[in-house]
This record gives structure tokens, sequence and C-alpha cells, in this order.
């Protein structure tokens, strides 16, 4: 599990079983919260549901959650991945909120009941009539996390535009050179990435929306170039993985994609280019900048260098999304 400090915003609450703000970010490669301590942490993006007439429910391990809820158990994270669980890009991960935010529902130290104020959580649209899954979270649950026994009653649940909190903390440390003109947000994920334009006051400009090809696509572009050399069609999770460790190798087979790798890269970016040219012309001349966020960000250097800074990585690109909603 990788965890991060992020600056604490307010003092500890004195009720040792209250946290007023639970942050979580269920992303299509990592799942990200953060914890009672101020530490962002993330695990990797899969789920597995063990079916305890079979299988043993396993121990809790690093990088990974174990949750027993409502008479199921599912486990979250490297542990999932390992035990041949699904990666949550192939998902409909909004639907799987109800059960991917028990990553982030921890009580304080010490403690085996949490009472939470606010949970606020990233979705692809805020307004989408899936909040309600999101919804169903309100309330006391009794459950189970890595063991420990909890009680948790969440008494509200704040849906959040993914790229809201990134643009909000951009703001505030100054990314933006100007804010007298439009500003956006490309968030490269993995089912798919989302580009937002934000107003010179802020505003979210949904009219100005755009769902454009995730690293799931740029793997798939991959396969179709290796397929040949392979017995069947590798598995794009694999893919990713190598892309992300920058190994570029299909898990342990020791076959490297290196070879196709720029030339797909390439393609991937020309596909967003092209879209994003076309769609957004109405707001090129009066576009600012448009920060690069997420885990794939860095795939995107070329589109910096390419467009002389319009385009832009952010600093600490993978977490700026959670961090900025700790703001």
């Amino acid at each position: 599990m990788v965890q991060q400090t992020y600056r604490q915003l307010s003092t500890p609450p004195i009720d040792p079983l209250r946290r007023t703000t639970v942050c979580f970010d269920g992303g299509n490669r990592t799942i990200q919260w953060i914890n009672p301590q101020g530490l962002v942490c993330q695990i990797p993006s899969f789920i597995k549901v063990i079916n305890r007439q079979w299988e043993d429910v396993p121990n809790s391990s690093p990088a990974s959650v174990v949750i027993d809820f409502e008479g199921e158990t599912f486990v979250l994270g490297q542990l999932a991945k390992d035990l041949g669980g699904t990666p949550i890009f192939e998902q409909n991960k909004t639907a799987l909120a109800k059960k991917l935010v028990f990553a982030a529902i921890e009580p304080n130290p010490g403690q085996s009941a949490v009472r939470i104020d606010t949970l606020i959580a990233a979705l692809p649209s805020s307004r989408n009539a899936d909040t309600a899954y999101l919804k169903a979270i309100e309330g006391t649950h009794d459950y189970t996390r890595n063991g420990q026994a909890c009680i948790a009653t969440i008494r509200t649940v704040k849906p959040i535009d993914e790229t809201q909190a990134a643009y909000s903390l951009a703001v505030q440390n100054g990314y933006f050179k100007s804010k007298q003109n439009l500003n956006g947000v490309l968030d490269l994920g993995g089912g798919t990435s989302i580009l937002r334009l934000y107003s010179t006051a802020g505003s979210l400009m949904r009219e100005a929306d755009q769902i454009l090809p995730g690293t799931a696509d740029l793997a798939r572009m991959i396969a179709s170039r290796v397929t040949r050399d392979l017995s069947g069609s590798p598995d794009l999770s694999l893919i990713m993985d190598g892309i992300e460790d920058s190994s570029l190798e299909i898990g342990t087979t020791g076959y490297s994609f290196k070879p196709v790798f720029e030339g797909a890269v390439a393609e991937w970016l020309d596909v967003i280019k092209g879209q994003v040219k076309t769609r957004w012309a109405k707001w090129m001349p009066s576009l600012g900048e448009v920060l690069i966020i997420g885990g794939s960000a860095p795939l995107a250097r070329p589109l910096e260098l390419a467009t002389a800074g319009r385009f832009k990585l952010a600093p600490d690109s993978q977490t700026i999304s959670i961090r900025g909603m700790a703001l």
C-alpha cells in the first residue's frame, strides 16, 4: 500500500469516534483514500468476491483490504488481483462503489466504531442517476474490515465530479498561469479518460465535457500488434501493468512489447488530440492551460511538448485528486 502525507487541514476532533470527512476515489487503476492518520493510501483497482462454500477467506495483506459486509466477503487490491479478481476498469465502478468505499471506511486508531459526518466520493458525474449507489451507503452498517469487527455511521455522502478536486488544488497552488482564461483538466484514466473545462470563475462547463480513450484503449492497440506472436490475446491488465511499472513486459512471460509501444502511444495520443481539436474548436481561442492528471499522465509527455506546455503534466499527477478532496 502506498502512503503519502498531506497537510493536516484542521485539528483532530475531540470525539475519538468521529471523523468529520472521509475522502474516497475508486479509480479504474487504483483505489485511493485518506486514512485517519492523514495518509493518502492507494491499492490496485481489483475486486474478488469470495464464495465461502468452496473458497477460504484470505487474510489481509499489504496493498489489500478484506471486507465482510451483508453476508458477502470480498477482497480489494493486490490480493484480489493475485486471486484472479476482476479489474475495476472492466466493470461499472459507480455500481461497485458501495463495496469499494469500504476500503476508506475505517475507525480512528484503537476504535471499533466510527461516525463519519461527510463521505466525499469522486464520480464521473455528480449529477448522474448512478449516485444512488453511493447514497445507499448512508446510515449505520456492521462490517468486518481486515478481520476487525466495525460499526460505521455515515451521515452524508457527497459525490463530486472527477477533476473538480484536482482543479481546486491547482488553482490554490498556482498551477495555472492565469485565471483570466479558461483552464481545463485532462484525467487520463484506465477505462476512459475525461477532459473538462472550467470558466474564469471556476465553474465546471459541462457542455465542454469529453470522454476520451483511456489506457485500456492503449493496451488494446498494443495487444492487436502482438497477438500474432502469442498464443491468444494477452490480458489487457497485464499490458497496463507493464506500462505502469515501465517494464513493457506482459506479466512474467518475459515477452516485451517495447518494439510496438512508442508507435501505439503516438497513435493513442493522436486520437485524443484529434477529438480535442474537433470538439473544443469554439473554446480554443480562449483556452489557457490544461492540467494532465491521473496515473497515466506521464504517457502524455509528448502532448505537453507538442503544445509547448499548453497541456502540461501536474505535479504528483497520480494523487492530486485525492489530495484536492482533502481541501
